[in-house]
């Protein structure tokens, strides 16, 4: 597993915890960082540097699978440090995945004090079992695939509830989800994720928790909002139909009365038209009954006829 960067983010951001882990005295304050030896262009996972000078300087190494070189390599950090340091104690730090991958080459291991993970991990998690270097090893530590995915879910918790910084946060939950996709390359970021939410109502409380909340509350304030869009033009197209049919037939009723009362009053003056002719006619009159069922241009042609009728009958008598 691709292991050296996240070993020196963890104890860069929290030096004390080498001495937590190996069970050394602590030597105070101190600060970790990264070292390039010019002499031979090769740099150190890490170099611990207590603020008292009195204090060793501790050249840390984290190996995580078999290299039988490993021992010759760091006592010559070791050595090339010192030239630097002229006059300053240097120490040697070897932390192996397991015993397995030590080497064991002598005389070199007498030199370096050595450690093992899945071992000093174990020892942790008896003496401070809600450590976060407990939870945070378990993908380089934890042998039982089952059981590493059944606990992620509690182990991620527990080390984003430790912190309180959240870039620390962010950079230490970076290390576990990184270290779970190298452990389990078959799956995703999202399945993964999935993991690590498979004990969601105890991660209600931690900010994880509430950011993964608040993520769902975004979505599906979006997908509301989507879906009240859609059905809210669904409903206003249903609403307007409705409303535009009402609309027509109010206006079409008020047009209606409107022509309506236009075309009574035209057929009343077009039958009293006829009725008054047909009186000064003294012809036989037509019931207003019977008027008042005949078309208007019926009705505006008989009085045409009847008025020129009129006209002709008073051209020819003078009286």
């Amino acid at each position: 597993m691709d292991s050296d960067k996240h070993f020196y983010e963890i104890f860069e951001a929290y030096p004390e915890w080498v001495f937590e882990l190996t069970g050394r005295r602590s030597p105070g304050s101190c600060r970790f960082q990264a070292v390039t030896i010019k002499a031979i262009q090769r740099s150190t996972d890490g170099l611990l540097i207590p603020d008292a000078q009195k204090e060793a300087m501790l050249v840390l190494e984290f190996q995580m699978y078999r290299d039988e070189n490993i021992y010759g390599r760091v006592v010559v950090e070791m050595a090339m440090i010192q030239q630097e340091h002229a006059g300053r104690e240097i120490q040697g730090i070897l932390i192996f995945g397991s015993k397995e991958m030590d080497p064991k080459t002598l005389p070199w291991s007498q030199v370096v004090s050595v450690y093992y993970l899945d071992e000093i991990i174990a020892e942790l998690e008896k003496s401070s079992p809600e450590h976060p270097l407990v939870a945070l090893f378990q993908p380089l530590v934890e042998k039982n695939n089952k059981r590493l995915h059944d606990n992620a879910s509690q182990y991620y918790t527990r080390i984003e509830a430790f912190v309180t910084d959240n870039r620390l946060k962010a950079k230490l939950t970076d290390v576990f989800i990184d270290w779970l996709l190298q452990r389990f390359k078959s799956l995703g970021k999202t399945e993964i994720e999935q993991m690590l939410l498979g004990k969601l109502p105890d991660l209600r409380e931690t900010q994880a928790g509430k950011d993964l909340i608040a993520i769902g509350v975004e979505l599906g304030i979006e997908k509301g909002f989507e879906k009240g869009v859609e059905k809210g033009f669904e409903k206003g197209i249903e609403k307007g139909i409705e409303k535009g049919i009402e609309k027509g037939i109010e206006k079409g009723i008020e047009k209606g009365i409107e022509k309506g009362i236009e075309k009574g009053i035209e057929k009343g003056e077009l039958i009293g038209t006829i009725r008054t002719c047909q009186s000064l006619l003294k012809g036989v009159g037509d019931s207003e009954a019977k008027l008042l069922t005949m078309p208007i241009d019926e009705l505006s042609t008989m009085a045409t006829e009847l008025q020129s009728k009129l006209r002709e009958r008073f051209m020819s008598d003078p009286r």
